[in-house]
């Protein structure tokens, strides 16, 4: 017999000796677990640990559980609806009126009657409901009433009453995993030659002299320590905050918005029209909330039509600007800071979720994160924005790329790339608002704004390929990440 079988942990001997002493050759984790004590993840890793050494012999199995649904013991406690119709009818003679019947029997009428039609033990007559069979109906409920009791002792009925109750909800069949233990004929006789081995030294064992007649475990200082996973941020979470701190540094102020918006700040006040495509199905999405009341924001909804009517040329329809839908950008957020009139210098940011019905793929998610900035003063420039672009960029280590854009609202307007995997992506829009939304604002001073994809700017930082890497589940891969916290 080696070492690894007449060495063992006093937990160890404890187990093989309760399981030498009972009669079973058997038993599940559940009477282990009573009969030493133990609490059950540490009778099942010291089993696993005695199975490798061919001291104990583990057997696994899955097997089916029937169990009563709420449905089920109500009809065990209440009786089922034939029992309950049946009864019913036997007490008024045999016939009644259907809704006397709804009354007593209650929201299980109709379950009982179409059963006992089947059964051809009533006849529906107009409005009377006639007892033709009793005992039909009786033998039906008492099988299926004998069968619930059964299952509620922990017995499993024939296969087609089982069917039966199934069909009707009052019972489920669950899977579940069995573990029962058993000691080997190996176990045995190291049980009758080992020695006890002490791997903890205490006060009570040195008092009692139990060390005496033990083995201490030596003590392995080449032995790798237990690997912790220690609490800590997302690596998107981590993400954002960065780009808040940056945000503040420079010098903005945070302002946040609803999530559920009104077309009027999502589109109408940044002067998108209202036929644009943007606004149809395949982009954005409308919950099913009944429309807003625009006519809080007064002087602003009739700067919204007048300026559309001028500038688009058709007439401004007010219930399309009240219809309610997930934020598709958080520029709504900007337009209802700007429509504030702040005294400028101005310099606000959101960073925030949108929704727009984009099909998932490496680059493109059906809800994620925009980065929204608004900044301006007398004498604000193109000039300026860009240094800003440039200058937000370097902090994040990213190189950027600009390219002249096209934005609605924005004019002159430019969209920044970085390089995500192989390619260079677009990661944001920005530009000067058109003087179309600074009137409809109601400032008289130039203002820049931006929105950036979050999620793209992350995997840009991260050298990530796929946007949907940033919502993995693996804590393996979300702890590989490296970031200053």
């Amino acid at each position: 017999m080696n070492d690894n079988t007449s060495q063992l942990s006093p937990t160890e001997l404890k187990v093989l000796r309760a399981l030498a002493s009972v009669k079973s050759a058997e038993l599940s984790l559940g009477d282990s677990e009573r009969l030493l004590g133990l609490p059950r993840s540490t009778l099942s890793s010291v089993a696993k640990l005695l199975e490798s050494k061919g001291l104990l012999k583990v057997i696994e199995e899955e097997k089916e559980e029937v169990l009563l649904t709420e449905r089920g013991q109500e009809a065990l406690t209440e009786g089922l609806p034939e029992e309950r119709l049946a009864k019913a009818l036997l007490s008024v003679g045999g016939v009644a009126p259907v809704e006397r019947l709804k009354d007593e029997v209650g929201n299980v009428y109709s379950a009982a009657i179409g059963s006992a039609l089947r059964l051809n033990a009533v006849k529906v007559e107009g409005n009377l409901v006639k007892l033709l069979n009793y005992d039909a109906l009786a033998r039906f409920a008492s099988r299926l009433s004998d069968a619930l009791k059964l299952i509620s002792q922990g017995g499993r009925p024939s296969e087609d009453v089982l069917q039966t109750l199934r069909s009707r909800g009052l019972v489920k069949v669950v899977k579940r995993k069995t573990i029962r233990i058993a000691i080997t004929d190996e176990g045995l006789r190291a049980l009758e030659a080992s020695v006890p081995v002490i791997s903890k030294l205490t006060h009570e064992i040195l008092a009692k002299g139990e060390w005496k007649g033990s083995i201490i475990k030596p003590y392995d200082v080449t032995a790798e320590p237990p690997r912790l996973l220690p609490a800590r941020k997302h690596p998107l979470a981590a993400f954002i905050e960065e780009l808040k701190d940056i945000m503040v540094e420079l010098g903005f102020v945070e302002v946040e918005g609803p999530l559920i918006e009104v077309e009027l700040f999502n589109f109408d006040a940044l002067f998108q029209p209202q036929d644009h495509p943007a606004r149809e199905i395949q982009d954005t999405l409308w919950p099913d909330l009944p429309p807003s009341d625009i006519s809080v924001y007064g002087e602003l909804v009739e700067r919204v039509k007048e300026t559309h009517e001028k500038g688009w040329g058709y007439p401004w329809n007010n219930e399309i600007a009240s219809r309610r839908i997930l934020r598709s950008q958080t520029t709504a957020v900007s337009i209802r800071v700007l429509s504030g009139r702040p005294k400028p210098p101005i310099r606000f940011f959101t960073i925030d979720k949108v929704f727009r019905a984009d099909p998932v793929d490496a680059t493109h998610l059906s809800d994620f994160h925009q980065l929204d900035g608004i900044m301006g003063w007398p004498g604000y420039s193109f000039r300026d924005l860009l240094g800003f672009l440039t200058q937000f960029a370097r902090k994040l280590g990213l190189n950027i790329k600009f390219k002249p854009a096209y934005f609605p609202f924005t004019e002159p307007s430019v969209e920044g790339y970085a390089r995500i995997g192989d390619s260079l992506v677009e990661v944001f829009g920005a530009g000067l608002f058109r003087p179309e939304v600074l009137r409809i604002a109601g400032v008289d001073y130039p203002v820049g704004a931006w929105g950036m994809g979050v999620e793209r700017l992350a995997l840009a930082k991260y050298g990530l390929k796929d946007v949907r890497d940033l919502y993995s589940k693996d804590a393996e891969f979300l702890a590989s990440f490296r970031f200053e916290v």
